[in-house]
């Protein structure tokens, strides 16, 4: 492994690079990038103790975003073959690595496991009502204070087609009004019946959906949610988007 120090601005590395190497935070913050056209869009933040690039390593594809240092870090660069090689050993290193991945990628796997077997899990047989509400001004000024029903699934959020912009999925239930583009896709995400359980299924937005603070998207480990009873927050796009809503889901 090699140290280094990097200053805030400066780039670890860039979407669509080559995943060579993996990185562990020792000191300073990161943040995560996704392009969007000429545009950056922040998806969340990475400190001390955590990794960055491990996804792209282990799936052997490229940089699925950027990484750009906010305050002055120090990282460790583990090179692609040290990496995967330290899955068979019994150092500490490996022991690190595997234990900061498993809670990455266990947690995915918890919320998926409480949705379907556990009282937070929404059975559809359970369900009574939903109503979906606006969870900021930009939503509640297309869909009013009281929100909308959802009556029928799935139901598809979006925003209105540009002229000559060509869409994959087809029309969708509710379609915005929105000037940001890069955050709310044609065809974002879908509140959905998946085997007798209500989920949210991100459309492969280019941002993903955030769904209760678990982020949903084709670059993520899954591109859906469980949903619970009571409120359930969504949000589309990137951290700072302004298209979020809260969905109701009432017991029968």
């Amino acid at each position: 492994m090699k140290e280094q120090d990097i200053k805030a601005g400066e780039i670890l590395f860039r979407e669509g690079e080559p995943s060579d190497s993996v990185y562990l935070i020792l000191g300073g913050e990161v943040e995560v990038l996704r392009e969007a056209g000429d545009r950056r869009i922040r998806l969340g933040t990475r400190r001390a103790g955590q990794i960055v690039g491990e996804m792209g390593v282990i799936r052997d594809q490229p940089r699925s975003a950027t990484i750009r240092v906010v305050s002055d870090a120090k990282v460790s660069r583990i090179a692609k073959e040290q990496f995967l090689a330290a899955f068979g050993g019994k150092d500490k290193l490996a022991l690190r690595i595997l234990k900061m991945l498993c809670e990455r990628l266990g947690d995915a796997d918890r919320r998926i496991g409480e949705g379907a077997l556990h009282e937070d899990g929404v059975a559809m047989a359970e369900v009574g009502e939903l109503r979906l509400l606006p969870g900021s001004p930009a939503v509640e000024s297309q869909i009013g204070q009281d929100g909308l029903p959802v009556e029928s699934l799935p139901f598809r959020i979006g925003r209105r087609v540009l002229p000559g912009e060509h869409t994959r999925i087809g029309p969708v239930e509710l379609s915005l009004q929105a000037g940001e583009t890069f955050h709310l896709a044609a065809q974002h995400f879908a509140i959905e019946d998946r085997e007798g359980q209500l989920v949210v299924r991100d459309l492969g937005s280019p941002l993903g959906t955030l769904v209760n603070d678990r982020r949903v998207a084709d670059f993520e480990e899954d591109l859906i949610a469980p949903l619970r009873f009571g409120a359930n927050e969504i949000q589309a796009g990137g951290a700072e988007s302004r298209y979020r809503f809260t969905l109701l889901v009432k017991r029968d």
